[in-house]
């Protein structure tokens, strides 16, 4: 019997698009190499670890995109705000299972500014009993410790807990340890599957 639901937030709660700042922003002759010198870099992924600040990342990606600098401050600058966009109804549907008993985690590779932003806005401590960010722990999806720490923190027990991301490679990893797990290919579909996954 499913007890705990642990959500991804990128592209399940919140829709994660990088083309939308790049097409709005930056120059055409540029964004393929903006695309792949900022959101495709270790780098990002340093930032969603927590071991790389935001200051040290714009230095680093304006000497590779200098005639790009200032849109490189204004992504950071504004904590992301381009990027990440709320998918409300998911984020209602969430409430509503919240008042059904379900234990509810988050469990997401996330930066830290961006991060607190949206929890902020949107009032995550009064939605969700625990969770996991990735910026915090210093681990990244799909390494096996992050998905540890969060089953032992919150003392959850996988045969009862399921987790819902966008990306295969972190469901295969949840699984590996016990957890089931549901790849969402598509955010809109999220309350559909859930109701057939949980009986909700």
């Amino acid at each position: 019997m499913i007890k705990n639901i642990i959500f991804d937030l990128g592209n399940v709660l919140f829709e994660y698009n990088p083309m939308k700042f790049i097409e709005k922003y930056v120059k055409i002759e540029n964004r393929e190499s903006f695309f792949n010198v900022v959101f495709n870099s270790k780098e990002w992924k340093d930032l969603d670890r927590g071991v790389l600040e935001y200051e040290e990342a714009v230095e680093i990606f304006s000497k590779k995109l200098p005639e790009e600098r200032e849109k490189i401050e204004k992504l950071f600058g504004d904590d992301i705000v381009d990027v990440i966009f709320p998918i409300e109804k998911n984020i209602e549907f969430v409430k509503e299972i919240k008042k059904r008993g379900y234990k509810l985690y988050i469990l997401s590779n996330f930066h830290k500014k961006a991060f607190r932003r949206i929890e902020r806005l949107y009032n995550l401590d009064s939605i969700f009993d625990g969770k996991i960010v990735s910026f915090e722990v210093n681990l990244l999806k799909p390494e096996k410790e992050i998905y540890e720490v969060l089953l032992g923190k919150y003392s959850l027990n996988p045969d009862e807990t399921i987790f819902i991301d966008d990306t295969f490679e972190n469901i295969v990893a949840a699984k590996k340890i016990g957890i089931k797990g549901i790849e969402l290919k598509d955010f809109n579909e999220l309350e559909n599957i859930l109701k057939g996954a949980c009986s909700l």
